[in-house]
């Protein structure tokens, strides 16, 4: 094409399509993301007639800028018509972007549509210029204008849906991805309006007069096209811009509300599992504002106060929560004012009670907190108490156990020491009763511990009755009682125990028609300063045992010098020594022999004696510790421990004795009547090496008929196992020859005192005599016991006894020592037995 070009339209046409692809990148953007379909739609039309104005724009100011040496009119209809086209492709451009995903196929399609649109609105504004001169396109030009125009147009659409994917697009890049569309634009207008080939007249075209632009018009026309593109453009731009303002405001206000909203939830969600906390916890809960108001009263707080939570709400809580002091009933509601007034932390622990609203009362334990604000001001209180009411009851209780009996309710052992202790200390002279039941143990073992049970409780209230309200009844354990007589002196306690004696002994208690009668023993001992409560309670005691022994029902009074007492105590103190014994092996064995007068070739016999080592090394007779052992049942215990160790002997074979010897061993009347003693006996001959007949049980006649159909069960179910037994002591008791029937022994041995002197006194060698003739009818061996003098022998084989024992044939000897061979005396000690 001839001609030149003026720069400063060509840089304005440049300029115009810069603008113009900003605004297309702009446009596509804000149709993409308007939020309804009708507002995408005005966007898309009112940005295509913007953006097509623009590329327009471009192009006509571009072909402005050409200086033909013709003159140069528009076509107005083709020139509208490319208008309309730009628009179209603009509004292609703009509408493909809408659509959810943009696939290489459909933007190439879409590409190429809008490129030849833009390249249709180009020569179509070519075929507007009216030059009145022939020309024609070079093809190659003309083709490279037109990939240049799809080219331009597919990045274009890249180039929005690109910067549509990113949320917030780098301004930077959209002004240069802008002005790389505008010069590509602008290179393709270019690139046509180099393709246009002008063909030269041979005769000059004159152009009519008045018709064409010159230069100064065309700057003119390009100028006011330029600011009225510029202005759509900017007032597009501005639109644009108002509506990213308004959709960021829309989206910060969204924002803004859905945060709001999720706080408000949080804020609620949290308000009610604070409000689900409160009322699901065991303690009242109240909360109050700065005026002291409720706000929220949980259903625990509700229900102490006596108060419907809808109406306490909102109320003073002092008209709700009313406290006074469990002494005074004074109110204590002043105490919580500081929580409010001051912001201090009020604890009511103790002695405070909440007065509910139907006047029924509980102890609470109360602790007030206040509630602050940032600033650090009290906004508000929080009040917390709990019901306490059950755990003072149950401390209460617990204290009253702790100093009670429980089956009785009178004062236990403990609170007894205490008081007695503190009877010690105040310098007054009290007196001490100790009281044991008689005959208590009948009730129990006959009728049941129930039965025992209401006989102690019924028997307490009895005794309760007989003392002042000033003096301590205690029960100290079992059937023992015992009771402080404060300021008393010595006649009064023993008229007030003679008192309790007659009231218990007047007491009856029946089962199924029976009655039974109880008594009580009675111990009185002085509670004087200077003296310790464990002697004060010893001496007590003592005279208990000692009005015991009197015969039961009875009340001895402890004086200095008391010999029963003494020696009641003697007793007392060997207790732990016989305990002591049995755990550690104190006690050791002895023997005496037993001999035959009517066969010597019999084998060795011997009975077993025991002896109590003492720390010095004496060998102490039973006599000594005996009463104690049967005091306190420890017989059944040693008579065990004298079995195990008599069978070990036996069984060791060690030359200790003779390997086919046979023993006498002791029992006890406390063991005859303990059938798990029997048991265990039993077990102990029967899981042993020894043959049982080398084994031969003595029991004295007062144990055996003290409970005759017991002795009888015990010695069948010995001699079952094949060991024999031996009645001891005949003629010590209350002697009857029908006894023997009764009992299954092998042996009866004679007391001593009929054979001390029986070659002296007629009548105990007549006593003697019919023994052996009722032994010998009966076949029962008889042993004739303390034989001190030679002399006695011939007598006794005279009579037909079987077999002799005593100082006169050997005295006892540890087992293991030799035989004691001494010269008998005329008039000796008796031989020391077990029981």
């Amino acid at each position: 094409m001839h001609g030149s070009y003026s720069y400063p339209l060509v840089a304005l046409s440049i300029v115009v399509a810069v603008l113009a692809s900003h605004a297309a990148l702009q446009l596509i953007r804000q149709v993409a993301l308007a939020p309804s379909r009708a507002t995408s739609l005005g966007w898309l039309v009112g940005g295509a007639v913007a953006m097509g104005l623009g590329v327009w724009a471009m192009h006509f100011i571009g072909m402005l800028a050409y200086e033909s040496p013709a003159s140069v009119t528009y076509a107005p209809g083709l020139t509208a018509l490319s208008v309309l086209i730009a628009m179209l492709a603009s509004g292609l451009a703009l509408w493909v972007n809408t659509l959810p995903r943009l696939t290489p196929m459909l933007l190439m399609t879409s590409g190429t549509i809008m490129g030849g649109g833009i390249a249709t609105m180009h020569y179509t504004g070519m075929a507007a210029m009216q030059m009145h001169m022939p020309y024609r396109y070079d093809p190659l030009l003309f083709a490279v204008s037109i990939v240049v125009a799809v080219v331009a147009a597919t990045a274009a659409l890249w180039l929005g849906g690109f910067f549509l994917r990113q949320r917030r697009p780098n301004r930077i890049y959209q002004a240069l991805a802008a002005g790389a569309m505008g010069l590509a634009i602008a290179g393709m207008h270019y690139i046509g309006m180099a393709a246009m080939e002008m063909i030269p007249l041979t005769t000059p075209i004159i152009s009519p007069a008045g018709v064409g632009m010159n230069s100064g018009q065309n700057l003119w026309l390009a100028l006011a096209i330029a600011i009225a593109t510029l202005a759509v453009l900017g007032l597009a731009l501005l639109a644009i811009s108002a509506e990213q303002r308004m959709r960021r405001s829309r989206h910060y206000r969204s924002r803004l509300d859905g945060l709001l909203e999720y706080r408000t939830r949080e804020l609620r969600h949290e308000r009610d599992q604070v409000a689900v906390m409160l009322d699901s916890i065991d303690e009242g809960v109240i909360s109050l504002d700065r005026e002291g108001h409720i706000q929220h009263i949980n259903p625990i707080a509700a229900e102490l106060c006596g108060w419907d939570p809808s109406l306490a709400r909102g109320r003073p809580w002092a008209r709700i929560l009313q406290l006074r002091h469990e002494g005074t009933l004074q109110s204590v509601a002043s105490q919580l004012e500081g929580v409010l007034q001051r912001g201090e932390v009020v604890h009511m622990s103790s002695q405070t009670l909440l007065v509910a609203r139907d006047g029924s009362e509980c102890a609470v334990e109360l602790k007030a907190s206040p509630v602050r604000r940032r600033s650090g001001d009290v906004e508000g209180a929080v009040l917390v108490f709990r019901d306490i009411s059950y755990r003072q009851a149950m401390i209460r209780r617990l204290n009253f156990q702790a100093h009670h009996d429980s089956l009785t309710g009178l004062h236990n052992r403990t609170a007894f020491d205490d008081a007695l202790t503190a009877a010690l200390g105040d310098g007054g002279f009290h007196q001490l009763l100790y009281l044991d039941l008689d005959f208590f143990k009948v009730v129990n073992d006959t009728c049941g511990h129930a039965a025992g049970d209401t006989v102690l409780r019924e028997l307490s209230a009895l005794m309760r009755a007989q003392v002042r309200e000033t003096d301590v009844l205690a029960r100290l354990g079992g059937d023992e009682f015992a009771v402080l007589l404060y300021r008393c002196s010595r006649e009064q306690a023993i008229e007030r125990a003679e008192a309790l004696c007659a009231a218990v002994s007047a007491y009856r208690y029946y089962d199924e028609g029976r009655p039974f009668q109880l008594g009580v023993s009675i111990g009185v001992a002085p509670v004087e300063g200077g003296v310790q409560a464990s002697e004060v309670l010893r001496q007590a005691d003592g005279a208990c045992y000692m009005a015991k022994q009197s015969g039961r029902n009875q009340v001895h009074a402890y004086h200095d010098g008391d010999a029963g007492f003494e020696r009641a105590q003697r007793e007392v103190q060997w207790l732990p020594l016989l305990h002591e014994a049995l755990e550690n092996d104190r006690f050791t064995l002895y023997i005496q022999p037993i001999r035959s007068l009517s066969d010597a070739t019999s084998k060795p016999y011997y009975e077993v004696l025991l002896r109590y080592v003492n720390d010095s090394g004496e060998h102490l007779a039973p006599a000594h510790f005996m009463a104690t052992a049967e005091r306190f049942g420890l017989m059944p215990e040693i008579d065990i421990w004298v079995v195990t160790q008599a069978l070990q002997v036996l069984e060791s074979d060690d030359g200790r004795i003779e390997s086919d010897a046979v023993l006498a061993i002791n029992l006890s009347g406390q063991s005859m009547g303990d059938l798990r003693m029997r048991d265990q006996l039993a077990a102990l001959v029967t899981q042993s090496s020894v043959m049982p007949q080398r084994l031969c049980f003595e029991i004295t006649e007062t144990a055996a008929i003290s409970n005759l159909a017991q002795a009888r069960e015990f010695i069948y179910s010995m001699r079952r196992l094949g060991c024999s037994f031996a009645l001891d002591d005949f003629g010590s008791g209350m002697s009857s020859f029908a006894y023997l029937k009764e009992l299954p022994v092998n042996q009866l041995k004679i007391d001593g005192a009929f054979v001390r002197n029986l070659t002296r006194d007629s009548l105990d060698a007549a006593i003697v005599s019919a023994i052996c003739g009722i032994c010998a009818q009966m076949g029962i061996i008889t042993v004739a016991e303390y034989v001190e003098r030679l002399e006695l022998i011939p007598a006794l084989e005279l009579i037909g006894v079987d077999f002799v024992q005593g100082y006169g044939i050997g005295r006892p000897h540890p087992i293991g020592a030799p035989l004691i061979s001494i010269t008998p005396r005329n008039n000796g000690p008796a031989a020391s037995l077990q029981g």
